[in-house]
């Protein structure tokens, strides 16, 4: 699948297992089109999409998302906003990440994201 948006820099594993993803959202993205007109903003799915393509660039495997749970949306994301995103692993669970989406240092999301590997 193609990205609707463009990696600043590469995602990062650190020794505690978190993992740290840089991204902006072009302006040209289709995820703006239609969404809203005059007022763009992205969407709640994309947001859960970088997360997702976040977590398979960490973990080097195609994943698919199983449970989503505890989402909270903050703050709009913007056309030509960086987002950058964490990713930690909850401790006992099997492929369950707590994730975090911040702009400008501001929460946008956060919530919890359950995989399965397909492989």
């Amino acid at each position: 699948m193609k990205s609707n948006w463009r990696r600043r820099e590469g995602v990062e594993t650190k020794a505690d297992g978190s993992v740290l993803a840089s991204v902006l959202v072009p302006s040209d993205s289709p995820w703006f089109s239609g969404h809203f007109p005059g007022d763009p903003v992205l969407p709640a799915i994309a947001q859960l999409e970088m997360t997702l393509d976040a977590a398979r660039k960490a973990f080097g495997r195609e994943l698919i998302p199983k449970a989503i749970s505890r989402t909270k949306y903050r703050k709009i994301i913007r056309p030509d906003d960086v987002v950058n995103i964490v990713l930690s692993p909850i401790e006992d669970e099997t492929m369950t990440l707590r994730f975090q989406l911040t702009v400008n240092g501001e929460l946008a999301c956060k919530g919890l994201m359950t995989m399965a590997s397909t492989k």
